[in-house]
């Protein structure tokens, strides 16, 4: 049922009883606030999941937990960074289909509808990236995990790509050790392992790194002695794999962001 007048009321009594962003939040894997996480707003009673949302909602969201700007996950909330953010079965989902211009100051002035019967298993939930550094694409040297089907892997075993000049690249000829500071940029505990690439985990892009000589204590993957642009002659089969443990960000985003201490 699209959005009407007493559908205004109605969710309008649900996001009420609070003060400034006390009625909505993102929260993390883990359960915290954070800057990236499951979407949530205040019902009369405790807080419900959002089933679906524009990418202008994550900026009205965004601004009103104190940040300059979002973004909503393409990805499901079930595979979001490695992690299951989606809302336990069983819990309140209060609206769907959230829909705001970009330029409305809290929820209340977008429109949304009631959830369905789909939105009740929360595959749909929505998760919101917030930001307060200027709009950019992932950092120098970050790096990103790939499954064998080209999509962020989730279980911690893929082809690790490094963002250089703007572009993605993956790597091929890597120590022991380079393994275990892959893993841990992306914030995994540590690694099982490295090998050769295998069928469609290869990709399709020629590697862009070579000769990673990592000893497993350094910082960053581009703190280790390594050969990069023109001097790579790798063919995408030679690629590196590896088998990250623990939980990790695999996505190559930025780090996420401290959440503002708003009125003080």
């Amino acid at each position: 049922m699209r959005f009407v007048v007493f559908a205004l009321f109605w969710v309008l009594a649900l996001l009420a009883d609070v003060e400034g962003s006390a009625d909505v939040r993102l929260v993390d894997a883990a359960g915290g606030l954070s800057s990236v996480g499951l979407l949530q707003v205040r019902t009369d009673t405790q807080f419900g999941t959002v089933c679906g949302a524009n990418a202008a909602a994550a900026d009205v969201v965004c601004r009103s937990l104190g940040y300059t700007h979002g973004s909503v996950s393409t990805t499901p909330c079930a595979f979001y960074g490695a992690a299951d953010l989606c809302g336990a079965v069983g819990t309140p989902v209060a609206i769907s289909d959230l829909k705001c211009s970009g330029s409305e100051w809290s929820l209340e002035e977008c429109t949304w509808s009631s959830p369905d019967e789909a939105c009740a298993g929360h595959a749909h939930d929505t998760v919101v990236y917030c930001a307060s550094s200027e709009r950019a694409h992932a950092p120098e040297g970050a790096v990103r995990l790939i499954a064998a089907d080209g999509s962020p892997s989730i279980d911690g075993v893929g082809r690790p790509e490094i963002h250089l000049g703007n572009a993605w690249a993956p790597v091929c000829g890597a120590s022991a050790g380079a393994a275990t500071v892959i893993c841990k940029a992306m914030g995994f505990s540590g690694a099982g392992g490295s090998s050769k690439c295998s069928g469609d985990a290869c990709g399709s892009m020629p590697p862009g790194v070579s000769e990673l000589a990592c000893s497993g204590a350094e910082s960053a993957p581009l703190a280790c002695p390594h050969e990069a642009g023109d001097g790579v002659f790798c063919a995408p089969s030679e690629s590196v794999v590896v088998t990250c443990a623990g939980d990790g960000e695999t996505q190559g985003r930025p780090a996420k962001e401290a959440v503002p201490q708003l009125g003080v």
